[in-house]
């Protein structure tokens, strides 16, 4: 009997000392990713064009180079803008960033040196790297794709998330998804959801028919952005 007893509050003691580990949630790190935002949607009208949020996150990794590469076809879209979320890094080298209408590639490169300044990690929600304004060229209505360059390799016209590191490496493995787009009902942004007050050259932007304000004082990490070209 007495050993009986002492074997179950042995086995009350273990069971008490396992339950923490056995039992309590598993809370996973979100993975370095880029999105568009959103991913699929209609358009209402072909003349007013429609804009795209590009996000990124970096899981739990600090980032010093982000490098997004999305290609377009330029017989159905020409972008003729696109706004960078100037307080993720330090610098935005303009021979990594271009907007080019004749071959269909949006390319944009943030960039912060080691040990010269805070290098960027995602607090929470995604932060939006780039918003993008499209305009329709093509009288169909056939459905309007945006995809991404990735090799998974550091290479100028790849997207990236490089870490700090000896040496630094390449932290998105996975390909982020593409953007399919059809005509009818007006897409919807990553402005609407998000409500992100977004500063450009310090005037208004009128956008999907809202008028958004912006007060730098008050202006968040993922919400100031500049105009990096406009034609």
């Amino acid at each position: 009997m007495i050993v009986k007893r002492n074997c179950l509050k042995i086995f009350v003691v273990v069971s008490i000392l396992l339950y923490p580990i056995l039992f309590s949630p598993v809370v996973e790190a979100s993975s370095p990713s880029f999105q568009l935002y959103p991913s699929s949607g209609v358009v209402k009208s072909r003349d007013e064009g429609f804009i795209v949020d590009v996000l990124i996150d970096s899981g739990e990794y600090d980032l010093s180079k982000a490098r997004m590469v999305v290609s377009f076809n330029p017989e159905v879209l020409q972008i003729f803008k696109a706004s960078k979320n100037n307080s993720l890094f330090d610098q935005w080298p303009e021979d990594e960033s271009t907007l080019d209408n004749t071959d269909g590639v949006v390319m944009l490169t943030g960039f912060t040196q080691s040990g010269g300044g805070v290098l960027y990690k995602t607090l929470g929600d995604p932060d939006v790297f780039v918003r993008l304004e499209f305009e329709i060229v093509a009288e169909g209505d056939e459905e309007i794709l945006l995809d991404w360059e990735f090799s998974g390799s550091d290479d100028l016209f790849k997207t990236v998330l490089v870490t700090d590191g000896s040496p630094p490496y390449n932290v998105l493995t996975v390909k982020p998804k593409g953007g399919v787009y059809r005509f009818g009902e007006l897409i919807q942004t990553a402005l609407e959801r998000k409500h992100v007050p977004f500063l450009v050259g310090g005037f208004l932007i009128l956008s999907a028919g809202i008028l958004i304000t912006s007060k730098p004082e008050v202006a968040r990490r993922k919400f100031g952005t500049v105009v990096v070209y406009e034609e």
